[in-house]
């Protein structure tokens, strides 16, 4: 679970000091997770500002089918999880702190998503991007129907209870197909999330898809 860094020439000593390593490969810096205690020393260096959450680099896409609520074309939708992630917060001294999240949840409202992500969205999932919604003047990261092209909301598919990523038993938590894809650095998002036994439901009886 390293995390890639964006390391101006002129810090690269400031950076190894902080545990900071460099892959000659890819030609870029990361910090190894062995060091993720050092991740507010390194804060700066993060390539997305605006990103609160670091994903494990094995990275949970969970897929179920829901209709189009506008055209009525059985759609397969995703939502992003992980096991476990860190999460930017502030503590009781009002400093800022990453703190680890030993859980496993599905992310939903995602404003932001890192380059390396995005690529894996791009190139497994189309119907999954970018929108933005002039009445509030935000964009959130939507499913969309594969016919229409209508944005299948989050609300619709995660926080009502019997929606398809709220399941409220095993047999409807058993519709869900959990894959697993490999990245060489860890993700990053911005993004809400919420625990509870419908994301137990889901780990203990949904499917698994090959890893990737």
């Amino acid at each position: 679970m390293s995390l890639q860094l964006n390391v101006p020439l002129t810090e690269s000593d400031e950076a190894k000091a902080r545990g900071v390593l460099w892959d000659p490969n890819l030609k870029t810096w990361y910090l190894p997770q062995d060091q993720y205690g050092r991740l507010m020393e390194v804060d700066k260096w993060i390539p997305e500002k605006d990103t609160a959450i670091i994903l494990s680099n094995e990275v949970t896409v969970a897929h179920a089918e829901r209709p189009c609520w506008k055209c009525g074309h059985p759609n397969k939708v995703i939502a992003i999880g992980s096991n476990y992630f860190y999460e930017k917060d502030i503590n009781e001294r009002d400093e800022p702190v990453w703190l680890e999240q030993g859980f496993f949840t599905l992310f939903q409202q995602i404003a932001t998503v890192s380059d390396n992500l995005q690529t894996l969205l791009r190139d497994h999932y189309p119907h999954y991007s970018k929108d933005y919604a002039k009445a509030t003047g935000t964009s959130y990261w939507n499913n969309h129907c594969e016919t229409c092209q209508q944005v299948q909301g989050d609300w619709h598919l995660f926080d009502e209870p019997g929606s398809v990523f709220y399941p409220t038993n095993p047999e409807t938590a058993a519709h869900i197909l959990l894959k697993t894809f490999q990245l060489k650095y860890a993700p990053r998002i911005d993004a809400g999330y919420s625990y509870g036994d419908h994301l137990r439901l889901i780990t203990e009886f949904a499917g698994q898809g090959s890893n990737y």
